[in-house]
């Protein structure tokens, strides 16, 4: 049986920005099979995009919009290994990737 789990963070930075972080994943039999991570910046009634990582178009990709809307495709055979790792990344970075955002949209 396929088992779709979806939990979502709200968090204030230090500059008073607030940011929602969600994590998706499609999990068979304790293998991930889909998931999704999006940082999204909140203002204004607004909602930008400032980092998404997912598994659409059956490849894993990333895409960080302070550089670039392109995404980059990623090298990860295993999706429970790559969930946990952009999981950890994304917990430790987001508040500086927010400012780069922020600083590349000029203001």
């Amino acid at each position: 049986m396929r088992e779709e789990t979806h939990f979502t963070e709200v968090r204030e930075l230090p500059s008073g920005d607030v940011v929602r972080i969600d994590f998706r994943f499609v999990a068979k039999r304790g293998k991930i099979k889909d998931f999704a991570i999006n940082i999204t910046l909140l203002e204004n009634e607004k909602t930008e995009d400032v980092y998404r990582v997912d598994t659409k178009h059956k490849y894993l990709h990333e895409q960080r919009f302070w550089v670039s809307p392109k995404s980059q495709k990623l090298d990860y055979t295993n999706y429970n290994a790559a969930f946990k790792d952009k999981k950890e990344e994304v917990l430790k970075n987001y508040g500086k990737w927010v400012k780069w955002f922020r600083i590349k949209r000029g203001g």
